[in-house]
Protein backbone atom coordinates (compact mmCIF):
# COMPACT_ATOMS: atom_id res chain seq x y z
CA UNK A 1 0.00 0.00 0.00
CA UNK A 2 1.34 3.41 -0.90
CA UNK A 3 0.91 6.50 1.26
CA UNK A 4 2.75 9.48 2.68
CA UNK A 5 3.99 8.99 6.24
CA UNK A 6 5.66 11.70 8.31
CA UNK A 7 8.02 10.58 11.10
CA UNK A 8 8.55 13.02 13.96
CA UNK A 9 11.44 12.15 16.28
CA UNK A 10 14.52 13.98 17.52
CA UNK A 11 16.60 10.76 17.72
CA UNK A 12 18.23 10.11 14.37
CA UNK A 13 18.55 6.37 15.01
CA UNK A 14 14.82 6.05 15.62
CA UNK A 15 14.01 7.89 12.41
CA UNK A 16 16.47 5.89 10.33
CA UNK A 17 15.28 2.50 11.60
CA UNK A 18 11.64 3.38 11.02
CA UNK A 19 12.31 4.93 7.63
CA UNK A 20 14.09 1.80 6.43
CA UNK A 21 11.22 -0.43 7.47
CA UNK A 22 8.54 1.82 5.97
CA UNK A 23 10.43 2.60 2.77
CA UNK A 24 10.81 -1.13 2.14
CA UNK A 25 7.02 -1.31 2.31
CA UNK A 26 6.81 1.38 -0.42
CA UNK A 27 5.67 4.26 1.76
CA UNK A 28 6.77 7.81 0.94
CA UNK A 29 8.61 9.11 4.00
CA UNK A 30 9.22 12.63 5.30
CA UNK A 31 10.98 13.45 8.57
CA UNK A 32 10.78 16.16 11.21
CA UNK A 33 12.99 16.55 14.28
CA UNK A 34 10.80 18.75 16.47
CA UNK A 35 7.19 19.64 17.12
CA UNK A 36 7.55 23.02 15.43
CA UNK A 37 9.11 21.43 12.33
CA UNK A 38 6.34 18.83 12.26
CA UNK A 39 3.57 21.44 12.30
CA UNK A 40 5.19 23.37 9.45
CA UNK A 41 5.99 20.26 7.42
CA UNK A 42 2.48 18.85 7.80
CA UNK A 43 1.04 21.92 6.05
CA UNK A 44 3.36 21.39 3.08
CA UNK A 45 3.55 17.59 2.82
CA UNK A 46 -0.07 16.82 3.78
CA UNK A 47 0.80 13.34 5.08
CA UNK A 48 -1.65 10.47 5.09
CA UNK A 49 -0.35 9.32 8.49
CA UNK A 50 1.94 10.72 11.19
CA UNK A 51 4.19 8.74 13.55
CA UNK A 52 5.15 10.80 16.61
CA UNK A 53 8.10 9.72 18.77
CA UNK A 54 8.47 10.55 22.44
CA UNK A 55 11.87 12.28 22.12
CA UNK A 56 11.12 15.86 21.02
CA UNK A 57 13.17 18.90 22.09
CA UNK A 58 10.39 21.49 22.19
CA UNK A 59 7.22 19.72 23.32
CA UNK A 60 5.82 16.53 24.77
CA UNK A 61 4.55 13.82 22.40
CA UNK A 62 0.99 14.32 23.68
CA UNK A 63 1.23 18.10 23.27
CA UNK A 64 2.20 17.68 19.62
CA UNK A 65 -0.71 15.31 19.03
CA UNK A 66 -3.09 17.86 20.57
CA UNK A 67 -1.63 20.58 18.32
CA UNK A 68 -1.96 18.39 15.22
CA UNK A 69 -5.56 17.60 16.08
CA UNK A 70 -6.30 21.32 16.44
CA UNK A 71 -4.87 22.13 12.99
CA UNK A 72 -7.45 21.89 10.17
CA UNK A 73 -5.12 20.04 7.84
CA UNK A 74 -4.38 17.22 10.30
CA UNK A 75 -7.55 17.13 12.39
CA UNK A 76 -8.52 13.70 11.04
CA UNK A 77 -5.11 12.45 9.89
CA UNK A 78 -4.24 9.13 11.56
CA UNK A 79 -1.59 9.61 14.27
CA UNK A 80 0.45 6.84 15.86
CA UNK A 81 2.45 7.47 19.02
CA UNK A 82 5.79 5.62 19.18
CA UNK A 83 6.72 5.19 22.86
CA UNK A 84 10.05 4.02 24.32
CA UNK A 85 8.37 2.08 27.14
CA UNK A 86 5.18 0.05 27.29
CA UNK A 87 3.39 1.47 30.33
CA UNK A 88 -0.34 1.85 30.86
CA UNK A 89 0.07 5.49 31.89
CA UNK A 90 1.99 6.43 28.74
CA UNK A 91 -0.44 4.62 26.46
CA UNK A 92 -3.48 6.25 28.05
CA UNK A 93 -1.79 9.67 27.93
CA UNK A 94 -1.16 9.37 24.18
CA UNK A 95 -4.62 7.99 23.40
CA UNK A 96 -6.31 10.69 25.45
CA UNK A 97 -4.37 13.34 23.50
CA UNK A 98 -5.86 12.03 20.26
CA UNK A 99 -3.54 9.29 19.00
CA UNK A 100 -5.25 6.63 16.92
CA UNK A 101 -2.85 3.95 18.09
CA UNK A 102 0.19 3.44 20.28
CA UNK A 103 3.24 1.35 19.39
CA UNK A 104 6.14 0.70 21.75
CA UNK A 105 9.80 0.03 21.13
CA UNK A 106 11.47 -2.24 20.20
CA UNK A 107 9.42 -2.17 17.01
CA UNK A 108 7.82 -5.39 15.83
CA UNK A 109 7.88 -4.93 12.06
CA UNK A 110 4.88 -7.19 11.40
CA UNK A 111 2.57 -5.44 13.84
CA UNK A 112 3.56 -1.87 13.00
CA UNK A 113 3.13 -2.44 9.25
CA UNK A 114 -0.24 -4.11 9.81
CA UNK A 115 -1.42 -1.27 12.07
CA UNK A 116 -0.28 1.39 9.62
CA UNK A 117 -1.88 -0.44 6.69
CA UNK A 118 -5.14 -0.68 8.60
CA UNK A 119 -5.16 3.00 9.58
CA UNK A 120 -4.31 4.10 6.05
CA UNK A 121 -6.96 1.85 4.55
CA UNK A 122 -9.59 3.39 6.82
CA UNK A 123 -8.26 6.92 6.22
CA UNK A 124 -8.39 6.60 2.42
CA UNK A 125 -11.90 5.14 2.54
CA UNK A 126 -13.04 8.04 4.72
CA UNK A 127 -11.38 10.55 2.41
CA UNK A 128 -13.40 9.16 -0.49
CA UNK A 129 -16.60 9.36 1.55
CA UNK A 130 -15.89 12.93 2.64
CA UNK A 131 -15.22 14.03 -0.94
CA UNK A 132 -18.53 12.55 -2.09
CA UNK A 133 -20.51 13.74 0.94
CA UNK A 134 -19.27 17.33 0.96
CA UNK A 135 -17.45 19.31 3.63
CA UNK A 136 -16.22 17.44 6.69
CA UNK A 137 -17.83 19.76 9.17
CA UNK A 138 -21.17 19.74 7.41
CA UNK A 139 -21.09 15.95 7.39
CA UNK A 140 -20.19 15.79 11.07
CA UNK A 141 -16.74 14.28 10.74
CA UNK A 142 -14.93 17.42 11.83
CA UNK A 143 -16.33 16.90 15.32
CA UNK A 144 -15.38 13.22 15.45
CA UNK A 145 -12.57 13.86 17.92
CA UNK A 146 -15.02 15.34 20.40
CA UNK A 147 -18.02 13.91 22.18
CA UNK A 148 -20.75 11.51 21.14
CA UNK A 149 -24.17 12.11 19.72
CA UNK A 150 -25.49 9.13 21.64
CA UNK A 151 -24.20 6.26 23.77
CA UNK A 152 -22.73 3.55 21.59
CA UNK A 153 -23.57 -0.15 21.38
CA UNK A 154 -20.79 -2.63 22.15
CA UNK A 155 -21.16 -6.39 21.76
CA UNK A 156 -18.57 -8.68 23.32
CA UNK A 157 -18.20 -11.90 21.30
CA UNK A 158 -16.43 -14.61 23.27
CA UNK A 159 -15.80 -18.33 23.03
CA UNK A 160 -15.95 -18.54 26.83
CA UNK A 161 -18.86 -16.45 28.09
CA UNK A 162 -17.23 -15.97 31.49
CA UNK A 163 -14.54 -13.87 29.76
CA UNK A 164 -17.18 -11.65 28.17
CA UNK A 165 -19.07 -11.26 31.42
CA UNK A 166 -15.93 -10.23 33.30
CA UNK A 167 -15.01 -7.64 30.66
CA UNK A 168 -18.57 -6.28 30.56
CA UNK A 169 -18.46 -5.75 34.32
CA UNK A 170 -15.19 -3.82 33.98
CA UNK A 171 -16.37 -1.65 31.11
CA UNK A 172 -19.74 -0.82 32.66
CA UNK A 173 -17.96 0.76 35.61
CA UNK A 174 -16.07 3.17 33.34
CA UNK A 175 -18.24 4.02 30.29
CA UNK A 176 -21.85 4.88 29.50
CA UNK A 177 -22.21 2.70 26.41
CA UNK A 178 -24.65 -0.19 26.08
CA UNK A 179 -22.74 -3.46 26.43
CA UNK A 180 -24.05 -6.89 25.44
CA UNK A 181 -22.43 -10.34 25.38
CA UNK A 182 -22.86 -13.07 22.77
CA UNK A 183 -21.15 -16.34 22.01
CA UNK A 184 -18.61 -16.05 19.19
CA UNK A 185 -19.44 -17.94 16.02
CA UNK A 186 -23.23 -17.54 16.40
CA UNK A 187 -25.67 -14.78 15.40
CA UNK A 188 -24.22 -11.30 15.89
CA UNK A 189 -27.47 -9.72 17.09
CA UNK A 190 -29.58 -10.74 20.07
CA UNK A 191 -32.80 -10.89 18.02
CA UNK A 192 -33.69 -10.94 14.30
CA UNK A 193 -33.95 -7.41 13.00
CA UNK A 194 -32.26 -5.89 16.06
CA UNK A 195 -29.65 -3.20 15.34
CA UNK A 196 -26.09 -4.43 15.18
CA UNK A 197 -23.44 -3.14 17.55
CA UNK A 198 -21.37 -0.09 16.75
CA UNK A 199 -18.37 -2.08 17.94
CA UNK A 200 -17.86 -5.83 18.11
CA UNK A 201 -15.13 -7.00 20.47
CA UNK A 202 -13.93 -10.43 19.35
CA UNK A 203 -12.29 -12.12 22.33
CA UNK A 204 -9.86 -14.90 21.36
CA UNK A 205 -8.78 -17.36 24.08
CA UNK A 206 -5.63 -19.50 23.96
CA UNK A 207 -1.91 -18.94 24.14
CA UNK A 208 0.88 -17.59 21.94
CA UNK A 209 2.20 -19.99 19.34
CA UNK A 210 -0.84 -22.27 19.49
CA UNK A 211 -1.88 -23.14 15.93
CA UNK A 212 -5.42 -23.92 17.06
CA UNK A 213 -5.76 -20.44 18.56
CA UNK A 214 -4.71 -18.78 15.31
CA UNK A 215 -6.96 -20.99 13.21
CA UNK A 216 -9.97 -20.29 15.42
CA UNK A 217 -9.29 -16.55 15.50
CA UNK A 218 -8.99 -16.23 11.73
CA UNK A 219 -12.15 -18.29 11.18
CA UNK A 220 -14.17 -16.21 13.65
CA UNK A 221 -12.86 -13.00 12.13
CA UNK A 222 -13.82 -14.15 8.62
CA UNK A 223 -17.33 -15.08 9.79
CA UNK A 224 -17.83 -11.77 11.55
CA UNK A 225 -16.62 -9.74 8.58
CA UNK A 226 -18.96 -11.68 6.30
CA UNK A 227 -22.05 -11.17 8.51
CA UNK A 228 -24.40 -8.71 6.74
CA UNK A 229 -25.48 -7.23 10.09
CA UNK A 230 -21.87 -6.31 10.91
CA UNK A 231 -20.91 -4.76 7.58
CA UNK A 232 -20.91 -1.21 9.00
CA UNK A 233 -19.69 -2.10 12.50
CA UNK A 234 -16.21 -1.62 13.91
CA UNK A 235 -14.30 -4.71 15.02
CA UNK A 236 -11.78 -4.85 17.85
CA UNK A 237 -9.99 -8.17 18.35
CA UNK A 238 -8.46 -9.20 21.68
CA UNK A 239 -5.68 -11.81 21.48
CA UNK A 240 -3.43 -13.38 24.13
CA UNK A 241 -0.04 -11.88 25.01
CA UNK A 242 2.73 -12.73 22.57
CA UNK A 243 0.35 -13.19 19.60
CA UNK A 244 1.74 -10.33 17.50
CA UNK A 245 1.73 -12.37 14.25
CA UNK A 246 -1.94 -13.24 14.82
CA UNK A 247 -2.69 -9.59 15.63
CA UNK A 248 -1.08 -8.53 12.34
CA UNK A 249 -3.15 -11.09 10.40
CA UNK A 250 -6.39 -9.92 12.02
CA UNK A 251 -5.61 -6.30 11.21
CA UNK A 252 -4.97 -7.22 7.58
CA UNK A 253 -8.28 -9.11 7.51
CA UNK A 254 -10.13 -5.95 8.45
CA UNK A 255 -10.04 -5.58 12.23
CA UNK A 256 -10.14 -1.90 13.10
CA UNK A 257 -8.04 -2.42 16.21
CA UNK A 258 -6.31 -5.26 18.04
CA UNK A 259 -5.51 -5.40 21.74
CA UNK A 260 -2.70 -7.80 22.59
CA UNK A 261 -2.81 -9.19 26.13
CA UNK A 262 -4.17 -7.31 29.12
CA UNK A 263 -5.11 -3.65 28.82
CA UNK A 264 -5.65 -0.99 31.46
CA UNK A 265 -9.31 -0.05 31.99
CA UNK A 266 -8.54 3.52 30.98
CA UNK A 267 -7.03 2.29 27.71
CA UNK A 268 -10.03 0.07 27.09
CA UNK A 269 -12.39 2.98 27.58
CA UNK A 270 -10.43 5.27 25.27
CA UNK A 271 -10.12 2.67 22.52
CA UNK A 272 -13.82 1.84 22.65
CA UNK A 273 -14.73 5.52 22.67
CA UNK A 274 -12.51 6.20 19.65
CA UNK A 275 -14.10 3.36 17.67
CA UNK A 276 -17.61 4.55 18.52
CA UNK A 277 -16.69 8.12 17.55
CA UNK A 278 -15.49 6.91 14.18
CA UNK A 279 -18.51 4.67 13.65
CA UNK A 280 -20.92 7.51 14.40
CA UNK A 281 -18.98 9.90 12.17
CA UNK A 282 -19.04 7.38 9.32
CA UNK A 283 -22.78 6.90 9.85
CA UNK A 284 -23.25 10.66 9.45
CA UNK A 285 -21.23 10.62 6.24
CA UNK A 286 -23.22 7.66 4.93
CA UNK A 287 -26.49 9.44 5.73
CA UNK A 288 -25.26 12.56 3.97
CA UNK A 289 -24.31 10.52 0.92
CA UNK A 290 -27.73 8.85 0.92
CA UNK A 291 -29.48 12.21 1.25
CA UNK A 292 -27.39 13.59 -1.60
CA UNK A 293 -28.29 10.69 -3.86
CA UNK A 294 -31.94 11.06 -2.92
CA UNK A 295 -31.85 14.80 -3.61
CA UNK A 296 -30.36 14.09 -7.03
CA UNK A 297 -33.37 12.02 -8.11
CA UNK A 298 -36.31 13.33 -6.02
CA UNK A 299 -38.29 16.51 -6.65
CA UNK A 300 -38.08 18.40 -3.33
CA UNK A 301 -41.57 19.93 -3.57
CA UNK A 302 -43.74 16.96 -4.49
CA UNK A 303 -41.58 14.02 -3.43
CA UNK A 304 -41.95 12.48 -6.90
CA UNK A 305 -39.00 11.35 -8.98
CA UNK A 306 -37.42 14.01 -11.19
CA UNK A 307 -36.29 14.02 -14.82
CA UNK A 308 -32.75 12.93 -13.87
CA UNK A 309 -34.14 9.67 -12.54
CA UNK A 310 -36.97 9.16 -15.02
CA UNK A 311 -34.92 9.37 -18.22
CA UNK A 312 -32.50 6.51 -17.39
CA UNK A 313 -35.51 4.46 -16.26
CA UNK A 314 -37.16 5.07 -19.63
CA UNK A 315 -33.99 4.16 -21.55
CA UNK A 316 -33.72 0.91 -19.58
CA UNK A 317 -37.27 0.00 -20.60
CA UNK A 318 -36.41 0.67 -24.24
CA UNK A 319 -33.41 -1.70 -24.09
CA UNK A 320 -34.96 -4.43 -21.90
CA UNK A 321 -36.72 -7.38 -23.47
CA UNK A 322 -40.14 -7.42 -21.79
CA UNK A 323 -41.83 -10.79 -21.12
CA UNK A 324 -44.23 -11.72 -23.91
CA UNK A 325 -42.94 -8.91 -26.08
CA UNK A 326 -45.03 -6.35 -24.22
CA UNK A 327 -44.24 -2.69 -24.72
CA UNK A 328 -44.75 0.22 -22.35
CA UNK A 329 -46.74 3.44 -22.18
CA UNK A 330 -45.46 6.97 -21.67
CA UNK A 331 -47.73 9.82 -20.63
CA UNK A 332 -46.90 13.51 -20.51
CA UNK A 333 -49.41 15.34 -18.28
CA UNK A 334 -49.74 19.10 -17.85
CA UNK A 335 -52.00 21.10 -15.51
CA UNK A 336 -54.46 23.33 -17.33
CA UNK A 337 -54.26 27.12 -16.79
CA UNK A 338 -51.80 26.68 -13.93
CA UNK A 339 -50.41 30.20 -14.43
CA UNK A 340 -53.81 31.61 -13.53
CA UNK A 341 -53.73 29.75 -10.20
CA UNK A 342 -50.37 31.32 -9.35
CA UNK A 343 -51.51 34.76 -10.50
CA UNK A 344 -54.87 34.72 -8.68
CA UNK A 345 -54.07 32.74 -5.54
CA UNK A 346 -50.31 33.09 -5.12
CA UNK A 347 -47.38 30.70 -5.47
CA UNK A 348 -47.98 29.10 -2.08
CA UNK A 349 -51.38 27.91 -3.29
CA UNK A 350 -49.79 26.87 -6.56
CA UNK A 351 -47.33 24.68 -4.64
CA UNK A 352 -50.19 23.11 -2.68
CA UNK A 353 -51.97 22.33 -5.94
CA UNK A 354 -48.85 20.69 -7.37
CA UNK A 355 -48.40 18.54 -4.25
CA UNK A 356 -52.09 17.60 -4.31
CA UNK A 357 -51.96 16.56 -7.97
CA UNK A 358 -48.71 14.67 -7.40
CA UNK A 359 -50.42 12.62 -4.66
CA UNK A 360 -53.37 11.85 -6.91
CA UNK A 361 -51.11 10.76 -9.76
CA UNK A 362 -48.88 8.64 -7.52
CA UNK A 363 -51.85 6.90 -5.91
CA UNK A 364 -53.68 6.45 -9.20
CA UNK A 365 -51.22 4.20 -11.03
CA UNK A 366 -50.12 0.58 -10.58
CA UNK A 367 -47.32 -0.61 -8.35
CA UNK A 368 -44.19 -0.54 -10.50
CA UNK A 369 -45.32 2.44 -12.58
CA UNK A 370 -43.24 5.59 -12.33
CA UNK A 371 -44.52 9.14 -11.84
CA UNK A 372 -42.06 12.04 -12.12
CA UNK A 373 -42.29 15.81 -12.11
CA UNK A 374 -40.28 16.96 -15.13
CA UNK A 375 -41.17 20.65 -15.28
CA UNK A 376 -43.06 23.38 -13.47
CA UNK A 377 -46.54 21.87 -13.83
CA UNK A 378 -45.57 18.98 -16.13
CA UNK A 379 -45.50 15.32 -15.10
CA UNK A 380 -44.23 12.13 -16.73
CA UNK A 381 -45.94 8.77 -16.15
CA UNK A 382 -44.29 5.54 -17.32
CA UNK A 383 -46.21 2.25 -17.33
CA UNK A 384 -44.06 -0.84 -18.05
CA UNK A 385 -45.92 -3.70 -19.74
CA UNK A 386 -49.05 -1.64 -20.45
CA UNK A 387 -50.91 -1.75 -23.78
CA UNK A 388 -52.74 1.13 -25.41
CA UNK A 389 -56.13 0.35 -23.88
CA UNK A 390 -54.76 0.08 -20.35
CA UNK A 391 -52.79 3.31 -20.76
CA UNK A 392 -55.83 5.17 -22.13
CA UNK A 393 -58.07 3.92 -19.34
CA UNK A 394 -55.53 4.92 -16.69
CA UNK A 395 -55.09 8.40 -18.21
CA UNK A 396 -58.88 8.91 -18.38
CA UNK A 397 -59.27 7.86 -14.76
CA UNK A 398 -56.52 10.28 -13.65
CA UNK A 399 -58.16 13.14 -15.52
CA UNK A 400 -61.53 12.44 -13.90
CA UNK A 401 -60.06 12.06 -10.41
CA UNK A 402 -58.14 15.35 -10.57
CA UNK A 403 -61.08 17.28 -12.01
CA UNK A 404 -63.42 15.94 -9.32
CA UNK A 405 -61.17 16.86 -6.39
CA UNK A 406 -61.18 20.40 -5.01
CA UNK A 407 -58.30 21.91 -3.08
CA UNK A 408 -59.02 24.20 -0.14
CA UNK A 409 -56.02 26.54 0.28
CA UNK A 410 -55.36 28.25 3.59
CA UNK A 411 -56.96 31.69 3.86
CA UNK A 412 -59.06 31.26 0.70
CA UNK A 413 -62.80 31.89 0.60
CA UNK A 414 -63.52 28.87 -1.57
CA UNK A 415 -61.93 25.77 -3.07
CA UNK A 416 -59.59 25.74 -6.05
CA UNK A 417 -60.39 23.39 -8.91
CA UNK A 418 -57.80 22.18 -11.39
CA UNK A 419 -57.80 19.92 -14.45
CA UNK A 420 -55.07 18.14 -16.35
CA UNK A 421 -54.43 17.21 -19.97
CA UNK A 422 -52.52 14.05 -20.89
CA UNK A 423 -50.75 12.88 -24.06
CA UNK A 424 -50.01 9.15 -24.37
CA UNK A 425 -47.46 7.36 -26.57
CA UNK A 426 -46.54 3.69 -26.78
CA UNK A 427 -42.99 2.32 -26.86
CA UNK A 428 -41.32 -1.06 -27.21
CA UNK A 429 -38.31 -2.73 -25.59
CA UNK A 430 -35.52 -4.95 -26.84
CA UNK A 431 -33.61 -2.19 -28.65
CA UNK A 432 -29.87 -1.65 -28.72
CA UNK A 433 -28.55 1.06 -26.42
CA UNK A 434 -27.83 3.37 -29.35
CA UNK A 435 -31.27 2.95 -30.88
CA UNK A 436 -32.94 3.24 -27.48
CA UNK A 437 -31.72 6.79 -26.90
CA UNK A 438 -33.16 7.97 -30.22
CA UNK A 439 -36.34 5.98 -29.60
CA UNK A 440 -36.87 7.60 -26.20
CA UNK A 441 -36.47 11.08 -27.68
CA UNK A 442 -38.99 10.23 -30.42
CA UNK A 443 -41.37 8.71 -27.85
CA UNK A 444 -41.35 11.82 -25.68
CA UNK A 445 -41.87 14.02 -28.73
CA UNK A 446 -44.92 11.95 -29.71
CA UNK A 447 -46.33 12.18 -26.18
CA UNK A 448 -45.76 15.95 -26.24
CA UNK A 449 -47.59 16.27 -29.56
CA UNK A 450 -50.47 14.20 -28.20
CA UNK A 451 -50.56 16.54 -25.18
CA UNK A 452 -50.75 19.59 -27.45
CA UNK A 453 -53.71 18.01 -29.27
CA UNK A 454 -55.41 17.40 -25.94
CA UNK A 455 -54.93 21.07 -25.05
CA UNK A 456 -56.27 22.12 -28.46
CA UNK A 457 -59.40 20.00 -27.94
CA UNK A 458 -60.39 21.96 -24.88
CA UNK A 459 -58.12 20.56 -22.15
CA UNK A 460 -59.09 18.15 -19.35
CA UNK A 461 -58.83 15.31 -21.84
CA UNK A 462 -56.55 12.50 -23.07
CA UNK A 463 -55.08 12.03 -26.55
CA UNK A 464 -53.27 8.88 -27.67
CA UNK A 465 -50.45 9.13 -30.20
CA UNK A 466 -51.44 7.64 -33.55
CA UNK A 467 -48.36 5.40 -33.93
CA UNK A 468 -45.76 3.77 -31.63
CA UNK A 469 -42.24 5.13 -31.45
CA UNK A 470 -39.78 3.37 -33.75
Amino acid sequence: MSGKIMIVDAVATNRIVLKVKLSAAHFEISQATSGRDAMAMARVVEPDLIVVGAALPDMDCADLIVALRAAPGTAVTPIVALLPQDTAQARVHALRAGADDVITQPIDERIILARLRGLLRQHHALQDMRLNAGSERAAGFGEAQGGFDRPGRITLLAVHMCDATALRTRLRSACRHQIATLRAGGPVTQAPGAPAADVFVLMIPGRAGDAATSEMALALMAELRAAPEARHSRIVAVVPSGCQPLAASLLDMGANDVIVGEADLGEWTLRMSRQIQRKQAIDRLRTRLHDGLRAAMIDPLTGLYNRRFAMPFLRELATAQAPGGKGFAVMVADLDHFKQINDHHGHATGDRVLCHVADLLGNGVREGDLVARIGGEEFLIIMPGADGDEARNTADRLCRRIAATAIMPKGEAGPVHVTISIGVAMGRGGQTSGAAAASVDALLEQADRALYRAKARGRNTVTLSARPAA
